[in-house]
């Protein structure tokens, strides 16, 4: 694993970083707002979810999309 360090300019990520083309890269955008604090149920809420994505019974972003255009 390389961790780097980038910006978005003008829409698009600029790094210093070298990858090799057509490496796989997961992103996490830096937050300086305060943390979200839950409660007892909505942290175990949240863990349930993560547990049945994990578990492979969550449905794909696109499919997810869908159900909420039509509504």
């Amino acid at each position: 694993m390389k961790i780097a360090q980038g910006r978005v300019l003008r829409g698009e990520i600029t790094t210093r970083a070298r990858f090799p083309e057509g490496a796989r890269l997961t992103l996490v955008q830096h937050d300086e707002r305060p943390p979200v604090d839950l409660d007892p149920d909505e942290e175990a809420g949240v863990l349930a979810g993560i547990a049945e994505i994990e578990a492979g019974k969550g449905i794909p972003a696109s499919r997810l999309r869908q159900k909420l255009r039509r509504r």
